[in-house]
């Protein structure tokens, strides 16, 4: 027999890819069957892998629901909805039945999209009850449904199917993909078990199972029939990236069946192999392992880890090493510096992947037998939905302690996970350190060096299209983990973007992983929206000025008609400054560019000079002083916030002394109690 057999968890828990999922009412039941979303793929636990024994023939991937359609069981006929819905772009929910008067079996079934019904029809009943965060209004009436029922033969047949939807699908060409882990070493090491899961990482950073196999060798035929059954199950839909031991044989598999996902080999394992492959090195040379480690995770640029490692070589005499060689040869594959690019949800690049080698420690050991296996794969499933249960609770109804008053730190309280809150907070607490310069400005894209105070040779370059609010660092941290750097965040906080745009805060990440609702791109304080803008308002009005003025300059009369348009201009907006009850020195760096080219030339306005001219200059004056006030005001202000932001640092930092203290003195107890 060449290949084992293959069970999945077609569910993969209540709502893991989070489209259109919303809680059951009373007995209903809800089954995700859409795209996978990018933000949020990997949300959810799984329930038991090996709870449905479901045949999906290969020609029947594309097939449609019509009635007088045939299945084996009630739980045949979910699951091909399911799939169908994946394919389609839509989720699913267990909606109805009807129920046998004689033994009150189920004899008929009702699948709806999970858009039907309304969710507020009690809604008149409660309008005088304050309502103080509207939910947002997910179920539209949608009348899409599978209806069946069980024939005498003891198979269930569609009864009727509704094909039309009321609202838009989610394109199945666009499955906006997530990272993966396969595990192998299961097999090899002291489980002892030719078992393999395929997981991943939640909302929380938690494992989380996606599916598993049992494999009667490890072939590469095996594990092509294994991807491409899981792929076939996963709607077709591969992963933007997966992470796998040091095989040659699984990179050839991943290579057909997923040509277009980014293939990690999994560093961890790597390191492991070192101690094995240059055992004699290591016994001879203490240091290396240290020196290889810094080479590998901390070299900031390819050319960095280049000459790092052709140094290690060197003086450890292993330039002709076949295993050193090898995989050298491979390291765009491990070598986190090549790998910066592409998503792998992991919050640091010195980070042991979770899911790696861990969602069933614990539960699963060398005297293991195969029958003891499904009852502790059964614990180890309730127990890891019972940690995302914990985690969500904590993080919807406990608080966390802000250590700036930046709206930016409490905007992300409010969205992401308590973990990857407390992981955003490190990043945007640490640029209080970090300084940023700018370098180069070519009037669209404006580029930052930013380096930690007194370590000018370690910087970092973040390129900043304001227009846009979009930034882009050499360290690549947010496009390997989905959460932004402390060096752009520093940036933001030099330009005076005090709030996350939208775009950044990945959806996967948040307490709202496993809904519908879509992040949107708003602050609900005007104040704050205010000063996220104004930076955007000045270099809009900058760069089309720029434009403006490029084509003023052509010729004579372009000129008069220009200069022409700004009086106009200038009177219109002097206007509209009176009407909102403010001055120009509110208006930032608005305010900074009539200080540096002073008031509009009386050509452009059309009076004439002299005493014109005086009182513009007396106005000026007042404009002047008044800007220093204000500029006085703000620099104490600032003042006080980065005096406050120390504090707290330095709060923090002798809290964790104090820990450090408790741990020694309890160590050393324990020493004596041993003695």
């Amino acid at each position: 027999m060449e290949n084992g057999v293959l069970e999945f968890d077609i569910g993969l828990g209540v709502g893991d890819d989070g489209i259109g999922i919303e809680p059951p009412n009373d007995d209903e039941q809800m089954h995700d069957g859409s795209p996978n979303d990018a933000n949020s793929l990997g949300s959810g636990s799984g329930d038991s892998a090996f709870a449905y024994h479901t045949y999906i023939p290969e020609g029947d991937l594309d097939l449609e629901p019509y009635e007088g359609m045939e299945f084996e069981s009630e739980e045949a006929a979910k699951a091909f909805y399911n799939s169908y819905a994946r394919r389609v772009g839509f989720s699913t929910r267990v909606s109805s039945s009807r129920r046998s008067r004689k033994d009150g079996a189920i004899i008929q079934r009702s699948f709806v999209c999970a858009k039907e019904g309304f969710r507020n029809l009690n809604e008149k009943r409660t309008k005088d009850r304050e309502i103080k965060r509207p939910r947002t209004v997910t179920r539209v009436g949608c009348k899409a449904s599978l209806s069946v029922k069980i024939q005498d033969s003891g198979k269930w047949v569609v009864s009727g199917f509704i094909k039309e939807h009321n609202h838009e699908l989610v394109p199945p060409d666009q499955p906006f993909r997530d990272t993966v882990t396969f595990d192998t070493t299961y097999r090899s090491n002291r489980y002892r078990l030719p078992f393999v899961p395929f997981t991943g990482l939640n909302h929380h950073g938690q494992p989380v199972l996606f599916g598993c196999a049992f494999l009667i060798n490890e072939s590469e035929a095996s594990f092509v029939w294994l991807f491409k059954t899981w792929l076939a199950a996963m709607s077709g839909r591969s992963p933007l990236s997966i992470t796998t031991e040091y095989d040659a044989v699984i990179r050839s598999a991943i290579m057909q069946v997923f040509p277009s996902t980014r293939h990690r080999f999994c560093k961890w394992h790597i390191f492991k192999q070192c101690q094995e492959k240059l055992s004699n090195v290591l016994l001879k040379h203490p240091h290396f392992e240290a020196t290889f480690h810094k080479c590998v995770n901390l070299s900031e640029s390819a050319e960095e880890f280049e000459c790092s490692w052709h140094s290690l070589i060197d003086k450890y005499d292993l330039r002709d090493h076949k295993w050193i060689q090898a995989i050298y040869a491979d390291r765009r594959q491990w070598a986190p510096v090549y790998l910066r690019d592409t998503f792998f949800a992991e919050m640091s690049i010195t980070q042991r992947s979770d899911s790696m080698n861990s969602y069933f420690d614990g539960y699963v050991n060398a005297s293991t037998n195969l029958n003891q296996f499904f009852k502790l794969y059964e614990k180890a499933l309730e127990s890891r939905h019972e940690k995302e249960v914990k985690a969500d609770f904590d993080t919807m109804n406990t608080s966390p302690v802000l250590k700036t008053p930046s709206p930016m730190e409490k905007q992300a309280s409010e969205f992401y996970t308590r973990k990857l809150f407390v992981r955003f907070q490190e990043e945007l607490v640490s640029t209080l350190t970090f300084m940023a310069s700018k370098v180069e400005d070519d009037g669209e894209v404006t580029t930052y060096q930013v380096s930690k105070f007194g370590e000018d040779h370690k910087a970092y370059h973040v390129r900043f299209n304001v227009l846009e609010m979009r930034a882009t660092c050499s360290c690549q941290m947010f496009e390997f983990s989905g959460l932004l750097c402390r060096h752009v965040l520093a940036v933001f906080r030099v330009t005076n973007v005090l709030t996350l745009p939208s775009h950044y805060i990945l959806k996967r990440w948040t307490r709202n992983a496993k809904s519908s609702v879509i992040l949107e791109e708003r602050v609900t304080d005007p104040f704050n929206s205010y000063l996220e803008s104004h930076t955007v308002r000045y270099n809009t009005l900058r760069h089309e000025a720029f434009k403006f003025v490029d084509e003023g300059a052509e010729s004579v009369d372009s000129y008069n008609v220009a200069m022409a348009a700004l009086a106009e201009a200038s009177k219109k907006v002097a206007i509209a400054i009176k009407k909102d009850g403010k001055t120009f020195m509110t208006n930032g760096p608005m305010r900074d560019v009539s200080a540096k080219g002073g008031v509009w030339p009386n050509h452009c306005t059309g009076e004439g000079q002299g005493s014109s001219a005086q009182q513009l200059s007396e106005d000026d004056m007042d404009q002047k002083i008044n800007e220093l006030s204000v500029d006085l005001d703000r620099a104490n202000r600032k003042c006080e916030v980065y005096r406050t932001n120390l504090l707290s640092l330095l709060k923090d930092i002798e809290d964790h002394k104090q820990r450090l203290s408790i741990e020694v003195q309890n160590i050393k107890l324990s020493m004596k109690d041993g003695l």
